[in-house]
């Protein structure tokens, strides 16, 4: 169950708030639409809900706050925006990914592809899906930990008509296995067809709440939109031939009003001429042949009263035939102002007539068919009334509400929508006129509050539905199973590495050839010219892509704000960085010496006393490269600020770090690491005391000074975005 608690949005300047004081509530076991159109502020409230925007208010998932949630993708499954993944990973690599992060097993990923139809697409790129399967990948994603609620906005876009009937058959299905859905759509129709509860926005504000059958009484009405380049003319011959029908209508309606009016006066004179004369046994028929007229009459007053807002719309064709009914039968009943004597023959035929009155009475009144000449259904109603001259019905109760009104609302310069007429009328207009029509259809359109509704759509034939299993036991969340499939699962890291390894072959061998560079700079092919080796600058990268790729494509959250900055997926993303730069550094040292033994020669590759510290050195170089360039991605949220603040340290940090250094003040300091070296060298070294003698040796450079330094900065940096931006969504 979701509950919501005047959800208000931070206001821009000068402006007012997109969504202000926003309560509803959207139970499980049913849909809740939340409709309104472009700007009603829909995303901006669903936004709110999840804590993505700031604002004031509060939301609540089956009594708790998202904030206080362990595990929010056991709990919600949230569809905002199109997939964010990479367009280069797998559907089922993604969905394993993210059943990684959730803490779903593998095999999960399989069960959704299946219930979302997605499992012939299982190996597809998601940046080769159409529209329609990436929204059904979106479902799988929302469906993946086996949430109890679901958030989802405009799902049924980019849909067909028969994946939107699946889809709003699985979002029932949800529903009715106790789950709570809240869809945001601008489609009123698709309100109807997937929501038991429908709640309009209107500039950010809730204008009502309804149930589904209540919204389609009174928001919706048909009308014909027609596409020509001629709108304009049709629209004013529409409005003259109805405004001339209109007319016409009040006119007859008031003329036979008064010829009513005075068949009743002939009526009541002749009942009282004839009264005297009355013989004994058809005393009580005269009576009943004087209390129709006044049944008749209150009847035909009642339908003149109700012509006049009827002639407005389609039915008034009915009521005029009702009146003429009734004014028709009065004239058959009394054709002249003498009244003759009754007898009992007239009271027999009085009697048959009243009888064949009830028959017709109860059969259904026929269906008028618009004329060509005039596109209102008055004329129509009419024209029936002066062929047939009498016609049953006189006595019934009064006409139900009338149709909506007739009107033209113009789209833009080529479109118009049609209300109260039907399409059969409006394509007659337009030919008898000479008026060329492109396209004319008869559609099911929202005006708002207030308007009297069309009926409930049909749901074309779906593909059937797959049941869902629930998770007996979904298990904590994997970082590190994560992010080793967010490595893997795509080419880019592979490309990189490979380019590194190719273009340290290629500079070692060229440095080998030239001479004069060390061992350091042949067994990892660094040029001069560069300010760190190829294989550190693809470290670098790669840590940048680690935190990068989740702004650029944010798998685990909604949006890009939403990254989350948990301490498992930082020490994850240290852990996988740390060990692809040593498999990279590992590498490049292995495959540059093999080369430079076959194609230069042993001399090439001597082999120094220190190897072991060469060797580390190199490792701590790509292991500082990658994390700085991963937690500069990480408060930059950004793959390129990334890279650029690494080629920064070699090239910025490292002049400051060696003017300090050669700062007497500092001297003390800068020299430590050779004092504990030269002190540790005083008695028998173990293991312990050599790898702690070589780390200050080479904490000692510049470089890695410099790298240490950025990595501490870029550390403490990332904590206080990562607390910052925490606060600012609770």
């Amino acid at each position: 169950m979701i509950q919501a608690t005047g959800l208000t949005s931070t206001p821009r300047r000068n402006q007012p708030p997109v969504v202000d004081d926003l309560t509803f509530e959207a139970p499980a076991g049913r849909v809740t639409a939340l409709l309104g159109g472009p700007g009603a502020g829909k995303t901006t409230a669903l936004r709110l809900l999840l804590q993505l925007d700031r604002g004031h208010g509060s939301a609540f998932f089956r009594g708790r706050p998202l904030h206080r949630i362990r595990r929010p993708a056991h709990e919600i499954g949230v569809l905002l925006e199109d997939v964010p993944g990479h367009p280069g990973r797998t559907v089922r690599g993604h969905l394993r990914m993210l059943g990684a992060a959730a803490g779903v097993p593998a095999a999960r990923a399989d069960v959704v592809l299946d219930v979302v139809g997605l499992t012939d697409l299982a190996d597809e790129r998601l940046g080769d899906l159409s529209t329609g399967a990436e929204r059904r990948l979106g479902i799988a994603i929302a469906l993946l930990g086996d949430p109890h609620t679901l958030v989802l906005d405009e799902p049924a876009r980019g849909l067909s008509a028969r994946e939107t009937a699946w889809l709003y058959g699985l979002l029932r299905q949800f529903a009715a296995q106790g789950g709570a859905v809240l869809v945001a759509t601008e489609n009123a129709e698709g309100a109807i067809r997937v929501a038991d509860q429908v709640l309009t926005l209107e500039s950010g504000r809730l204008v009502a709440d309804q149930p589904v059958d209540e919204f389609a009484q009174t928001r919706l009405r048909p009308r014909v939109v027609v596409h020509s380049p001629l709108v304009g003319r049709l629209a004013a011959v529409l409005e003259e031939e109805v405004h001339a029908a209109r007319q016409l209508a009040e006119a007859k309606a008031e003329e036979e009003a008064r010829a009513a009016a005075g068949l009743a006066a002939k009526a009541e004179a002749a009942k009282a001429d004839a009264a005297p004369s009355d013989v004994a046994e058809g005393v009580d028929v005269t009576k009943d042949e004087g209390a129709g007229p006044k049944v008749r009459k209150r009847a035909i007053w009642r339908k003149v009263r109700k012509a006049q807002p009827a002639a407005r719309g389609a039915a008034v064709g009915a009521e005029e035939k009702a009146t003429a009914e009734a004014a028709a039968n009065d004239k058959a009943a009394q054709p002249d102002d003498k009244a003759p004597k009754p007898d009992h023959k007239t009271a027999k035929s009085d009697g048959k007539a009243a009888k064949s009155d009830k028959a017709k009475k109860a059969a259904p009144a026929p269906v008028p068919v618009p004329a060509a000449s005039v596109p209102a259904p008055a004329a129509d109603a009419d024209a029936a009334v002066a062929r047939t001259g009498v016609v049953a019905g006189a006595e019934e109760e009064p006409v139900p509400a009338v149709a909506d009104p007739f009107s033209v609302v113009r789209d833009d310069e080529t479109h118009i929508s049609v209300y109260g007429l039907s399409p059969a009328s409006v394509g007659e207009t337009a030919y008898r006129h000479g008026i060329v029509v492109h396209r004319l259809v008869e559609e099911t359109a929202d005006l708002g509050p207030g308007t009297s509704a069309g009926a409930r759509a049909r749901d074309p034939e779906a593909p059937p539905l797959r049941l869902l299993p629930k998770l007996r036991f979904p298990g904590p969340a994997w970082p590190m199973r994560y992010e080793l499939r967010r490595t893997t699962g795509v080419r880019t890291g592979w490309l990189i590495g490979v380019a590194a390894i190719v273009a340290s072959l290629l500079a070692s061998v060229l440095l080998a050839r030239a001479g004069g560079v060390g061992e350091l700079h042949r067994l990892t092919g660094w040029p001069a010219d560069l300010p760190l080796p190829p294989v550190a600058i693809a470290a670098g990268l790669l840590g940048a892509l680690a935190f990068g790729d989740e702004f650029r494509f944010p798998a685990l959250a909604a949006t890009r704000d939403a990254v989350p900055r948990r301490l498992g997926l930082l020490a994850a993303k240290f852990a996988v960085c740390a060990a692809g730069a040593i498999m990279l550094s590992l590498g490049v040292i292995v495959l540059d010496s093999a080369a430079l033994l076959l194609l230069v020669g042993g001399n090439a590759v001597p082999l120094p006393g220190d190897w072991p510290e060469l060797v580390v050195g190199v490792f701590g170089l790509t292991i500082g490269s990658s994390w700085a360039g991963l937690l500069a991605a990480g408060v930059f949220r950004s793959t390129a600020l990334g890279l650029a603040t690494l080629l920064a340290v070699p090239i910025l940090a490292v002049p400051v770090v060696q003017r300090a250094a050669e700062d007497p003040s500092l001297r003390t300091l800068a020299m430590l690491p050779h004092r504990l070296r030269a002190a540790t060298l005083d008695r028998p070294p173990s293991m312990i005391d050599r790898g702690l003698a070589v780390a200050l040796r080479l904490a000692s450079q510049p470089v890695g000074q410099a790298l240490m330094l950025s990595v501490a900065v870029l550390l403490c940096a990332y904590a206080l975005t990562g607390l910052r931006g925490r606060s600012t969504r609770q």
